[in-house]
């Protein structure tokens, strides 16, 4: 039937297992999708948000991350000649045949929730602005020495020189 659908998914690390490891677990991520059916397209909107655990990339301390994004992506009903193109330029759009009679919207699920991860992981900061990282291990980071010659290099250069000379 044409006009709005609304679907909402839980998504636990068993969802998962059908695909790459995402780098965290423990998830509770909740997926809200509209569907809006169109003649000849669905519209898909995914709002994203949940948390799970994973490692600080600063300190290396486990912690709860913050998930969350939107995301929209169009669906094309096309002749099944035509389901498997696709457009480079445009990777929000896909192509289902008009005899199909399931979309399958895991793969976009699992996408978007990757999508959704932050580049670097690592601890917020409390209400005055301080990191949450464990202050032990920013203490013995700032500490180290930074190594200033490493042997194996100045073996290659010598030999580099004396073969050149």
């Amino acid at each position: 039937k044409q006009g709005e659908h609304h679907y909402s998914y839980q998504i636990e690390d068993s969802f998962f297992e059908h695909f790459a490891k995402p780098g965290f677990d423990n998830s509770d991520i909740e997926v809200k999708m509209i569907l809006d059916k169109k003649q000849g397209v669905f519209l898909l909107h995914f709002d994203i948000h949940g948390k799970a655990n994973t490692q600080c990339d600063r300190c290396g301390d486990d912690f709860e991350m913050r998930i969350w994004d939107e995301f929209d992506h169009v669906v094309k009903l096309v002749s099944d000649s035509d389901v498997n193109l696709k457009n480079e330029e445009d990777p929000e759009v896909s192509y289902l045949s008009r005899n199909d009679s399931l979309l399958d919207v895991s793969k976009l699920v699992y996408e978007y929730i990757i999508f959704s991860l932050p580049i670097q992981k690592t601890h917020g900061t409390d209400a005055d602005g301080n990191t949450e990282c464990n202050q032990e291990v920013l203490k013995r980071l700032e500490t180290q020495e930074p190594h200033t010659t490493n042997s194996m290099w100045d073996i290659l250069k010598k030999k580099i020189n004396k073969e050149n000379n």
